[in-house]
């Protein structure tokens, strides 16, 4: 008798959702959680595989043992022998198209963790990044707030001086904010093209400010 694949498990594929996460004001992330989730599903896989060759190990011995059942309960026409050995061919054939199947799971859900581990790191890479520049702006804006109370101990003279400083450097500062503003706002995969602008826009403020006073 013929085991069709539909015997078999129902193939369902993994889906691994993507988490829309926020991190260091970033719009696109991964995180460890899920490269977890990517290798666990790979575990699963890899355990339908097993079960899968279990199951056929199994229907392939049911077969045998029918076929040694008919020839052995009666004389055994060339019709029926070739039956019996139809039927083990055919189990044997559903059984390697559902193994190939578990293995084309096993295959994608590999992918999709080698994905998960790149996007990971690439999501720490850019949030290091994000964190020194605006740590870096953060000190620069509590040099603009110091000019500015220095402007408002100077004479009128310097104070016009000063302010002009202090609105040229918090223009440029101000354009370093919007490049790492744009960095982050880019996809994961593309956010390094981001960085020449933010060094651009930082190497001209920290330019300035070492040319003050």
């Amino acid at each position: 008798m013929s085991i069709s694949v539909s015997t078999l498990r129902a193939f369902v594929p993994a889906v691994i959702a993507g988490a829309a996460l926020i991190l260091n004001g970033c719009a696109d992330a991964t995180t460890q959680d899920d490269v977890s989730d990517a290798r666990e599903n790979l575990q699963e896989e890899q355990q339908d595989v097993a079960e899968a060759r279990d199951e056929a190990q199994e229907e392939m011995a049911d077969a045998r043992d029918e076929g040694q059942e008919v020839t052995a309960a009666k004389p055994v026409t060339e019709d029926e022998a070739l039956d019996s050995q139809q039927d083990i061919a055919e189990t044997r054939q559903d059984n390697a198209a559902a193994i190939a199947e578990e293995q084309a799971d096993v295959a994608h859900a590999q992918a999709e963790l080698k994905t998960e581990e790149q996007r990971l790191a690439a999501t720490q890479a850019r949030d290091a990044y994000v964190k020194d520049v605006e740590k870096h702006l953060a000190d620069i804006e509590t040099k603009i707030d110091q000019m500015e109370t220095e402007a408002d101990n100077a004479s009128d003279a310097d104070q016009t001086a000063i302010n002009t400083r202090i609105e040229a450097l918090q223009a440029q500062h101000d354009r370093a904010e919007s490049a790492l503003s744009d960095l982050k706002d880019a996809d994961l995969a593309g956010w390094e093209n981001h960085k020449q602008h933010v060094r651009v826009a930082l190497q001209e403020l920290d330019s300035n400010v070492n040319n003050v006073r």
